[in-house]
């Protein structure tokens, strides 16, 4: 039987849908959708047995910000292997190959782990934890009068260049928000600014679970006590749960946000996708 590492092509494309629905469990439509919009601009390398991807990994193009200093960087994003072939070493061995890539080519790596008990796995593999997460949740108690307004992709981005850039963070391409702007719409949620104490925020959110997750959001924890009636009653939610950065919150449940590989900047601020 043969078996190998190659980039994943077009035609791999069944094949993919099926190991992402299997490992993530998420509607066919929604998988077709990412693929849709985000194949032509992505790499994803796939472990193959008689040239049937049954391992995949994705990167998605990014690059980490410092100042004036630039690092190209590829976001590790939807790894996974089909059931049947798990414990044969194929999903470490794409580590390996694109970690591979990337020593070669000069870029980082970052991920984010599904859960805490995943590190020492990928440490294995070369990565370190870097930067964490705040998840806070906030019962409203008052609502503001204030008035919101739906942002645009390079809006977005620009507003959140402005907010981040006094400390290390990812940035993204305009195309790459948009997109998390179509998956965050498929959920129910929208991006939008508002104006609190005399400048402009910003915020990407929808439903789940019964109460508004916040993605991401420029707003101190204290702005987002005093905003969350206004913003839970634009969405109809009773609760507010919100991703706010570690070095700006140190209240709520400390979540790992990142994992590097070849990025000699630390705490680098990630947030945009969560995946």
């Amino acid at each position: 039987m043969d078996t190998g590492i190659r980039p994943a092509e077009e035609r791999d494309l069944p094949a993919l849908t099926e190991i992402w629905k299997v490992c993530f469990h998420d509607p066919e439509e929604y998988i077709r959708f990412f693929y849709r919009e985000n194949f032509p601009y992505l790499s994803a390398a796939v472990y193959t047995e008689d040239d049937r991807p049954v391992s995949m990994l994705h990167m998605l193009e990014a690059s980490f910000a410092d100042g004036p200093r630039r690092l190209d960087a590829r976001f590790l994003y939807a790894g996974g292997t089909l059931p049947a072939f798990r414990g044969r070493g194929y999903y470490g061995a794409l580590f390996r190959y694109v970690t591979a890539l990337a020593d070669r080519e000069g870029f980082a790596l970052f991920g984010k782990p599904a859960s805490r008990e995943l590190l020492p796995y990928y440490q294995a593999l070369g990565f370190r934890q870097d930067a964490c997460l705040r998840l806070v949740t906030i019962r409203p108690a008052e609502r503001l009068p204030l008035s919101f307004s739906p942002l645009t992709p390079h809006e977005y981005n620009r507003l959140r260049d402005l907010a981040f850039a006094g400390r290390p963070y990812a940035k993204w391409t305009d195309r790459h928000v948009g997109w998390c702007f179509a998956d965050n719409e498929w959920f129910g949620g929208q991006a939008l600014s508002f104006r609190l104490d005399g400048a402009v925020h910003f915020l990407l959110g929808a439903p789940e679970d019964g109460a508004l997750t916040l993605t991401e959001t420029d707003l101190t924890l204290s702005q987002l006590r005093r905003a969350a009636g206004a913003i839970c009653s634009l969405f109809g939610a009773p609760l507010l749960k919100a991703y706010l950065p570690d070095f700006a919150c140190r209240e709520g449940e400390e979540i790992v946000s990142s994992i590097v590989y070849h990025a000699p900047l630390r705490n680098t601020y990630v947030n945009l996708t969560l995946s």
